[in-house]
């Protein structure tokens, strides 16, 4: 799977354990340094390896475990930094040319998911109109693009 390495994907999803653990028991500078960790791991695995499916949900899904953990604490620039971040990743791996169709279109699919943890994050939060507009012009392309696929 991932050369003669194949303990690193449990190492990954040990992390992520560890730092829901940690999250639910409000010791957030432990869940963030456990979070951070399987973001890394993930990310230098994904790079590695672009065609391993899970790679790019489990990412995404520590980008969406990051953005909570900085909600609850206020840290609301760092929180939307990375639900952004999961939402570039997603929309650049859709667009990707080289990669599989099912990665391809995997990814697209994560682009409404994505997309929903901004705007959810912006209903919450003040934001500027320009961002309130291109946020609901993107949902309008994905749902217009998702009926085409269909």
């Amino acid at each position: 799977m991932f050369g003669t390495n194949s303990g690193s994907v449990m190492h990954w999803q040990l992390l992520m354990k560890k730092g829901n653990g940690c999250f639910e028991e409000q010791q957030w500078t432990k869940a963030e340094l456990y979070y951070k960790s399987a973001y890394s791991q993930l990310e230098g695995l994904w790079l590695q390896d672009v065609e391993y499916e899970s790679l790019l949900m489990a990412w995404i899904c520590a980008c969406q475990n990051l953005a909570t953990l900085f909600e609850t604490q206020g840290e609301y620039d760092r929180s939307i930094g990375y639900l952004v971040k999961a939402y570039q990743e997603a929309f650049n791996t859709s667009q990707n040319s080289i990669a599989s169709n099912s990665l391809r279109s995997l990814a697209f699919s994560a682009l409404g998911t994505t997309l929903k943890g901004i705007l959810h994050f912006t209903d919450k939060y003040p934001t500027c109109e320009h961002c309130l507009l291109q946020l609901n012009r993107l949902q309008q392309t994905i749902e217009c693009q998702a009926d085409i696929v269909h």
